[in-house]
């Protein structure tokens, strides 16, 4: 449980939280020597390393990127610009809402909710009611604070429980969603399943996968090592491949409506610039040597134009019999073939100088440089990228040096005793995270967002416990109320809890909900 804020309490031994997750990786783990086996052992255990991992690394993501726990990418932009980080990332979720079609009235599940932050944009956003589970008390705690402090208690509920196992009876949503989050599942077509389980027939399921891309080469060692440290970084028990998402999602009985890379989402307008530019610039060298061909001979008739200037002028318009059209400049001249008489002031016309032959452009605007931004920059510490003070901040924080800097200070205070023993273990972790991401998305063989919609269809679904016909378990609503019956049980921000389908529930404090079946 967190305090009052919804902040974590001191962790007393905090060395024994970050090993408890380091213990599932070897020295050698982020190289090329991880066998099957230890992948495998790790996947039996995929619950506890991910709860572990969340221990230590939740209160890092939140004060270093976002209370959001998801990449996204970012739009071509040219000074000045308003794309920022914040902006992406809403971009993101409320694109993923339009393709699930989301309407006010549904009720929405997130699978692996984290602290909530696109549970409560896009119940901002759509309307929806959504019901966050996550296997982190810590957490869910963090969540129900913050929905409480933006006043949307009534719209988000937060459930702790293990999304292999959901505890909400069959057919109870109208659609669901799980962004960057089922990659710490042990099985995707398990967690797809249990996800068709509680959606009604027809129910839209929006998910954003991070998966290895068909670039991905596993003969390739220097892939193989990135993959590796991605995991470790990341407390990620086995990452998989798009087409294993693939079959998964159908294997779950979803009919994929939609499917693409949303990390590349906008790398067509990068291309499209990329083939323009040759032709563009092969265009303005042409015109550039045709104008200055023509000056060379204006130049060269200076004299001859200054007696003989004429008007010419394209082929007179409709509804004209004058061979000379109007134009909006007129200038007099001293002689003239189409009059053969000369013009003079008595004519009641103003004899104005004539222009010089060869009038120079105006100098062409400045034309802004579009910048391409990939996902990944902020990984990088490309400060230079960022278009406001917070974004720097956020992209210099993640940057080679101030990262040495800070872990040699802290590793100081670590030893006088200024630190717990521990903070640098978890640093250099969260090292990993930082530097293999950027690294498998430079390589393009990495993608965080793989994003498929699916509709579910038929009754298919492989959950072991398919014949409870939905009896929900007893629930613990902070280890004070219970709830029984058909349904499940469930708290708000404001701690009060209730049981769907004649169950009952009451809690007290912060509002988390402890599953007594989560493992």
């Amino acid at each position: 449980m967190g305090d009052r804020h919804g902040n974590p309490k001191k962790i007393e031994n905090f060395a024994g939280v970050v090993n408890a997750f380091t213990s599932h990786f070897g020295k050698d783990d982020d190289q090329t020597t991880v066998t099957e086996q230890e992948r495998r052992e790790r996947r039996e255990a995929a619950s506890e390393v991910a709860e572990s991992y969340y221990n230590f690394a939740s209160a890092a993501y939140e004060s270093g990127w976002s209370t959001h726990f998801h990449y996204a990418p970012f739009p071509p932009s040219f000074p000045p610009c308003d794309s920022t980080i914040a902006t992406a990332l809403a971009f993101y979720e409320h694109r993923l809402a339009l393709l699930m079609n989301l309407k006010p009235h549904m009720k929405v599940l997130d699978v692996g909710c984290g602290i909530g932050g696109p549970a409560r944009e896009i119940a901002k956003f759509v309307g929806c009611e959504i019901v966050g589970v996550c296997i982190n008390q810590t957490q869910i705690d963090r969540a129900v604070y913050l929905t409480r402090m933006e006043g949307l208690q009534d719209k988000c509920t937060f459930v702790r429980a293990d999304f292999l196992d959901l505890p909400f009876a069959p057919a109870s949503f109208d659609a669901a969603y799980a962004i960057e989050a089922t990659v710490h599942s042990p099985s995707l077509l398990q967690v797809y399943s249990g996800v068709a389980r509680v959606l009604k027939p027809g129910a839209i399921f929006g998910l954003s996968e991070w998966v290895m891309t068909p670039k991905y080469d596993p003969t390739d060692q220097r892939h193989v090592g990135m993959r590796n440290r991605v995991e470790r970084g990341n407390g990620v028990s086995n990452l998989r491949t798009s087409d294993e998402a693939r079959e998964a999602m159908k294997g779950a009985g979803f009919e994929i409506l939609h499917e693409e890379d949303f990390a590349a989402h906008f790398d067509y307008a990068k291309s499209l610039v990329e083939v323009s530019a040759p032709a563009k610039t092969k265009t303005l060298k042409g015109v550039l040597r045709k104008n200055r061909a023509e000056d060379i001979d204006m130049e060269g008739h200076e004299s001859t134009r200054a007696e003989n200037h004429i008007l010419s002028s394209p082929t007179p318009g409709p509804f004209s019999s004058d061979r000379t059209p109007q134009s909006t400049v007129l200038v007099p001249f001293k002689s003239s073939s189409l009059a053969g008489d000369s013009i003079s002031p008595d004519d009641g016309v103003s004899l104005l100088p004539a222009p010089p032959t060869t009038t120079p452009l105006p100098d062409s605007l400045p034309i802004p440089s579009t910048t391409f931004r990939p996902w990944y920059w902020p990984l990088e510490g490309a400060t230079h990228l960022a278009t406001t003070w917070t974004d720097y901040w956020t992209a210099w924080k993640m940057s080679t040096w101030p990262r040495r800097l800070c872990f040699w200070t802290v590793w100081v205070g670590e030893r006088v005793g200024l630190w717990d023993r521990g903070v640098t273990d978890a640093m250099t972790t969260l090292a990993y995270c930082v530097d293999s991401t950027a690294e498998a998305g430079r390589e393009g063989i990495f993608s965080p967002c793989w994003w498929f919609v699916g509709r579910k269809v038929g009754d298919h679904h492989h959950d072991e416990d398919d014949d409870d016909d939905g009896e929900g378990g007893g629930a613990d609503l902070d280890g004070r109320g219970q709830g029984q019956g058909q349904g499940y049980g469930r708290v708000n921000a404001n701690g009060n809890g209730d049981g769907d389908g004649g169950g009952s529930g009451s809690g007290e404090g912060e509002g988390g909900f402890e599953c007594p079946y989560m493992y």
